[in-house]
């Protein structure tokens, strides 16, 4: 892993004038071998997209991510394959929501409950896919998704405005629980053009990272609750930050957004390079943590200066898992469409 020397940045995240004159690398849509190489290794031909390290299971987290990738690719026929799979075997009848899980086994849908960061992806990706591809009715889909999760979804905590993790299961009559990577900072700047009230959410979340810095690290758990007037690692979850969270400073960073856990994050992992850590003891992990965490890393440092060059972020090969692939290939993605644009 390549480390660029810290310069601080002088500007904040959201401001205009942090789009630099010195970035190289912008030619990523270019680059066809990173998502030629993660449709070989994880996207089947009918389109489902396959989680290798979790018994091969797909999920709508795995179907949102490879609908997001297809479409900054501008490869239609893989987002037709993709979305096409996920209509037809994870959209529930009862609404436009998804089964968050399917498994080779029968049944083939466990669960019935979704993931709500799933629905987001899809939902994002399927306005991205409009832009692309117009006259397909995705702008229409993707609303009808975005208004369910706002009907359903949104709920007030600690004065914030935060987001369930799915339908049932995270509010319980002391606490609620939620997921802090589950804000997906730059689709939620685009769901606000819908409702107003996915800024709040961004809002909220910005908020309510600051009131979850735990332990000597200062970073999350990946389950937090908000229980007695506070938020603190939830109780049914190990309090670990670990492979979720790594997803918080690719999304804040991505949506244009700056928070002390970015540099939390990145100092920590340079320091001990660990898959996780728990927030309550400071233990960590005993192997390494994988490429696409470094991946992340490397851009909230990428963040911090003046000269930004995008070949410091690494490509995936043929070691990375789905995760550890889809975590490089966004920080590509998050790379260009922060400050190429």
């Amino acid at each position: 892993m390549k480390w660029l020397p810290l310069v601080l940045a002088t500007v904040p995240l959201l401001s205009h004038s942090s789009v630099f004159n010195s970035v190289h690398g912008c030619n990523i849509r270019e680059d066809s071998d990173m998502w030629a190489l993660y449709k070989q290794q994880f996207v089947t031909s009918d389109g489902r997209v396959v989680d290798n390290s979790n018994n091969s299971i797909s999920h709508s987290e795995s179907q949102g991510y490879g609908m997001v990738m297809a479409t900054f690719f501008h490869d239609h026929a893989s987002f037709r394959a993709i979305w096409r799979w996920t209509q037809q075997t994870l959209q529930r009848d009862s609404d436009q929501l998804f089964s968050w899980k399917w498994q080779s086994a029968t049944p083939h849908i466990p669960d019935r409950n979704n993931a709500s960061d799933g629905d987001i992806f899809i939902a994002w990706a399927l306005l991205k896919a409009e832009e692309v591809w117009p006259g397909n009715r995705y702008r229409e889909q993707a609303a009808a998704i975005i208004n369910a999760l706002a009907d359903t979804h949104l709920v007030t905590l600690d004065k914030h405005t935060a987001l369930l993790p799915a339908g049932y299961g995270f509010e319980h009559p002391s606490s609620t629980v939620v997921n802090p990577s589950y804000w997906v900072y730059p689709a939620f700047n685009d769901f606000a053009k819908f409702n107003a009230r996915w800024q709040s959410l961004n809002d909220g979340g910005m908020k309510i990272l600051e009131k979850s810095q735990f332990g000597q690290h200062a970073l999350p758990s990946d389950w937090i609750e908000y229980r007695n007037n506070q938020w603190e690692p939830a109780q049914q979850f190990p309090p670990r930050f670990s492979y979720a969270s790594y997803r918080i400073p690719l999304y804040l960073i991505w949506g244009g957004y700056d928070n002390a856990i970015n540099d939390h994050y990145r100092s920590w992992l340079k320091k001990y390079n660990r898959a996780w850590v728990d927030v309550e003891t400071n233990t960590m992990a005993n192997y390494r943590a994988p490429s696409g965490a470094n991946a992340i890393a490397a851009l909230v440092q990428l963040s911090n200066e003046d000269y930004k060059h995008r070949s410091v972020l690494p490509e995936p090969t043929l070691s990375d898992d789905y995760y550890s692939a889809s975590l490089i290939i966004f920080s590509h993605i998050a790379f260009y469409e922060r400050y190429c644009q």
